[in-house]
């Protein structure tokens, strides 16, 4: 179960910024590779070579029957390896409720948000020395609503302009989960860590891309109510 001392809502003190990666070709893994053989921790996480203090999760959504009234959305994440190189995985169904008590639809986009805030309530991550997360994904929603659209929605009351000439306005899709994804960086922020987004290509996103879907084709009902998952040493 969550509750609002969870998840308080964004207030636009504090954004993500998009990660630059020294070159177009270059992969997470290729970079985040490296671990000081004198601190790997357990589980390993995947850090900078030149600054452990940055770490790395893959995360993305996945929605079968996207659109339609049937569908079922889950998220899932890739955070780090096993004692034996065993991937890390962390995925679920995305819930029928919000973290705020408010319906949410079954949704690709939704579930991606959803798989980020999942990770960022996995663990308190400045207590594993990080002072910066960084999150692949190939959601270009993700990346720039976080980055850059969530500064006007913000600005204009979580609202957009539709239609001709833009007059008539309308609530932004999904703003309960925005609001707790911008909440967690701020709590993270005057925690001293910064979160970045890394826009990866679909092909390079494979892991947290299968824990998704599996979790979507996987039988029952999504969770009535909106859910924190914990991880303990994992």
């Amino acid at each position: 179960m969550s509750s609002l001392e969870d998840y308080p809502a964004g207030t636009g003190r504090a954004f993500p910024s998009k990660f630059l990666p020294p070159s177009d070709s270059v992969t997470p893994q290729g970079l985040f590779s490296g671990v000081d053989a004198d601190k790997v921790p357990v589980p390993l996480r995947y850090v900078l070579p030149r600054d452990d203090g940055v770490g790395l999760i893959y995360t993305d959504g996945a929605c079968l029957d996207n659109g339609r009234a049937n569908a079922k959305a889950a998220w899932g994440f890739w955070h780090g390896e096993g004692p034996n190189g065993q991937r890390l995985t962390a995925e679920d169904r995305l819930e029928k409720k919000g973290p705020y008590g408010d319906d949410g639809a079954q949704t690709s986009n939704r579930a991606e948000l959803r798989a980020v805030i999942a990770a960022l309530g996995f663990r308190y991550w400045p207590g594993e020395g990080f002072h910066k997360l960084v999150f692949a994904t190939d959601s270009e929603y993700v990346v720039e609503g976080a980055t850059e659209w969530a500064r006007t929605w913000i600005r204009e009351n979580w609202t957009r302009p539709v239609g001709p000439g833009g007059y008539d306005r309308t609530e932004v899709k999904n703003r309960d989960l925005w609001e707790a994804l911008l909440g967690q960086i701020e709590r993270f922020k005057v925690r001293g860590m910064d979160v970045e987004f890394w826009r990866i290509p679909r092909e390079w996103n494979t892991v947290a891309d299968t824990a998704a879907k599996e979790a979507a084709a996987a039988p029952g009902e999504a969770p009535a109510a909106f859910r924190t998952l914990r991880g303990i040493n994992v």
